[in-house]
């Protein structure tokens, strides 16, 4: 909103975020976070007390006509703990008494959120008849691709996965980042370390030519952005079995430094023991899991990397972390604890659906695909197995 605010919350809205009250003698708006924290933000007015009489008229500026844009619950904590953003409520009806008069101001009715939605721009002057999670040309990619992986599938089966197809788009639809989850990733180093930062690797010019593609798709996805921090890893390459280069950052001196994180992981061998006697399968690979994770911002400077093409650090979680695993299990068992080896095994960003029947694997695959939808985890398609 062309305010001189970055962010004004109506007051229907901010009840929707978790745990919140209002404090009265101070004129704030408490906010708390699932993870704990608190944040306070101050109220710059409200309908429902009476206005006081305005001063006498004096000349000024226009002021300009505000610009609404609508953004999630999950959205909005990741923005709060930003230091350079600054917060402010308002009862949204105050805006059908904007001066001077702004004509196209309605107000629209909130909907849950949808689970693949992090931000979406609302049309004031239209009311929107729906929101898409990815845009029209991503649309279609994803109905081929739905139609070529899934067209041997049982029927229930194929049914099933078309229904949930927002789970398995064909490309990310964050609007710039992962939306806000109970868990993020810590770097939490030792009392002695030494900040460290290596000059960048030589790299062939094919993969100099993949390395600048790399960090502009990253770029534009909101997954890493420019950095000034006195960390810096450098970047290589190692090629795939099918001959595409995959990136890797070195950060071989941070996780020299990084406390290790001692969450369990799950062992194959226990796993395996809990699949005999079922007859259905079905794997879900999650599409860049890790990247599906948010750094804490405070630790996102210690991420950065060293390029011929720019000085960068990571705003979700990168391959190469010492403790990504862990904090990546621990987001997958805090989301299926309760059905963990029921039906359900979790390794890393790898999940294994089970069953003896095919009505039960139905039951159960619904219910592990609307868990990943509500949580907002992407799933890539061509790398899933159906029963």
């Amino acid at each position: 909103m062309e305010t001189g605010y970055d962010f004004i919350l109506g007051t229907p809205w901010s009840r929707r975020f978790h745990n919140t009250e209002g404090d009265w003698a101070t004129n704030t708006r408490v906010l708390k976070t699932k993870c704990g924290q608190t944040y306070r933000v101050p109220f710059i007015g409200t309908t429902a007390t009476p206005r006081p009489d305005p001063p006498p008229s004096e000349p000024s500026v226009p002021t300009p006509s505000p610009t609404i844009t609508v953004t999630s619950p999950r959205q909005f904590a990741h923005f709060i703990r930003q230091d350079d953003v600054t917060f402010f409520m308002v009862d949204v009806t105050d805006l059908l008494h904007y001066e001077p008069p702004y004509p196209d101001v309605e107000l629209i009715p909130l909907e849950p959120d949808l689970p693949s939605i992090s931000m979406a721009p609302i049309s004031t002057s239209v009311p929107p008849s729906s929101v898409e999670s990815t845009p029209p040309s991503h649309a279609n990619a994803d109905d081929e691709e739905l139609a070529r992986y899934t067209a041997d599938l049982e029927p229930a089966v194929r049914d099933l996965i078309r229904e949930y197809h927002d789970v398995f788009p064909s490309s990310f639809s964050y609007a710039g980042i992962p939306p806000m989850r109970d868990v993020e990733h810590s770097i939490q180093l030792v009392p002695d370390y030494r900040v460290h930062h290596q000059t960048p690797y030589r790299l062939s010019i094919p993969e100099a030519t993949e390395l600048k593609r790399q960090l502009e798709e990253l770029l534009r996805l909101g997954f890493i952005k420019p950095s000034n921090s006195p960390w810096g890893a450098p970047v290589l390459f190692a090629r795939k079995a099918d001959g595409t280069l995959r990136l890797f950052i070195d950060y071989g001196g941070l996780n020299r430094y990084t406390v290790k994180n001692s969450y369990p992981m799950p062992r194959s061998d226990e796993l395996f023991d809990r699949l005999a006697g079922n007859r259905f399968f079905t794997k879900i690979d999650l599409r860049s899991g890790y990247h599906q994770i948010c750094v804490a911002a405070a630790n996102q400077p210690k991420t950065a990397f060293r390029s011929r093409f720019g000085y960068y650090e990571f705003t979700v979680m990168s391959f190469g972390l010492t403790n990504a695993p862990a904090t990546f299990q621990r987001a997958m068992n805090d989301i299926f604890r309760d059905i963990l080896e029921q039906y359900v095994l979790v390794y890393v960003d790898d999940i294994l659906v089970y069953s003896r029947t095919l009505e039960e694997h139905l039951r159960h695959l619904r219910d592990v695909l609307d868990r990943l939808r509500r949580h907002g985890f992407y799933a890539k398609l061509s790398k899933c197995r159906f029963a």
